[in-house]
């Protein structure tokens, strides 16, 4: 009777339209992304500090946290793809260096426009790594979305290519990543895949930071805490959200995160974009929406069109 219960009650979540697996994988995106956002905002405060200090902070704090709910869970601490977590480990944290150099360097705005470029990659990948299949329209609107990132540049101040390249170079290598996360789906559990990120940063990014140390001041220890504490909530979210749903159905929702840097960059930062970077802004966004809602059509419409 029980048993009967709780399949009655799951039936009827699941019958809910927020409980589907796709609506799920949607809100827990956008609040990575709006999580993301905020850790951005964090990184860009501490300018003053080396890049590499700040990823080193963010792993350590994200390792600790991470290792204790495993334990909690009694789930194992390796997993079982281990090469494919190794690999994940491994271009996250590349992505990640490049991504909080480049936010260092150019307006939040313009640094959340490109590390947003993952969707892109990831659905090319996608494409040939895990056959999640991308039709005409996808590549119409992947194109003219790197268009929008050439005008996100600027005209009368562009920014230098140097850091236009290390921001597309991070949304590369944060797609292979994410790719990884969506190959492991049926194997690891998300907190593991969460942790072989900081064990592969930590001692990756170690030697940089010594070499760059920069010792922090006052509210930077606050800052720091933060942005290790809340990455470890938008990770989690993020991963479940790629677990639960193909790559290229649900990675448009990590645009919103154009919105806040062009807001939380004006806020906060008082940067203002010019007119031809705000179409840019925008040129990118709608070929990304563009791009989900071709993907939730059924196959068959998507061959009559």
């Amino acid at each position: 009777m029980h048993l009967v219960r709780r399949l009655n009650k799951v039936h009827l979540l699941e019958s809910l339209w927020f409980y589907r697996p796709m609506q799920r994988a949607v809100w827990l995106l956008i609040a990575a992304t709006s999580l993301y956002s905020v850790i951005n905002v964090g990184v860009k405060w501490l300018e003053h500090l080396p890049a590499s200090q700040i990823v080193v902070f963010r792993a350590g704090i994200s390792a600790v946290i991470c290792s204790f709910f495993i334990w909690k869970k009694g789930a194992s601490f390796w997993g079982n793809n281990i090469k494919v977590l190794f690999l994940r480990g491994f271009l996250g944290t590349i992505a990640l260096l490049s991504l909080f150099t480049c936010l260092q360097k150019v307006p939040l705005a313009v640094g959340m426009t490109l590390i947003n470029l993952s969707p892109i990659f990831t659905v090319i990948i996608a494409h040939f790594y895990l056959k999640e299949k991308a039709n005409l329209s996808q590549w119409v609107f992947l194109v003219f979305s790197f268009l929008g990132v050439v005008m996100v540049r600027g005209e009368v101040q562009p920014v230098p290519w140097i850091w236009m390249l290390l921001g597309i170079g991070a949304a590369l290598f944060a797609a292979m990543a994410y790719t990884c996360v969506r190959h492991l789906r049926t194997t690891e559990d998300p907190l593991v895949v969460i942790l072989y990120f900081p064990l592969i940063t930590i001692p990756m990014v170690s030697p940089i930071m010594a070499y760059q140390w920069e010792t922090p001041q006052g509210y930077d220890w606050l800052i720091l805490l933060g942005i290790g504490s809340l990455t470890q909530v938008a990770q989690y979210c993020m991963t479940l959200a790629y677990q639960l749903e193909a790559a290229a159905k649900v990675m448009v929702f990590n645009y919103a995160g154009l919105f806040w840097g062009v807001l939380l960059g004006w806020l906060i930062f008082n940067e203002k974009l010019s007119y031809l970077q705000i179409c840019g802004v925008l040129l990118v966004f709608f070929c990304l929406c563009g791009n989900y809602l071709v993907s939730k059509r059924p196959l068959k419409m998507r061959r009559k069109v």
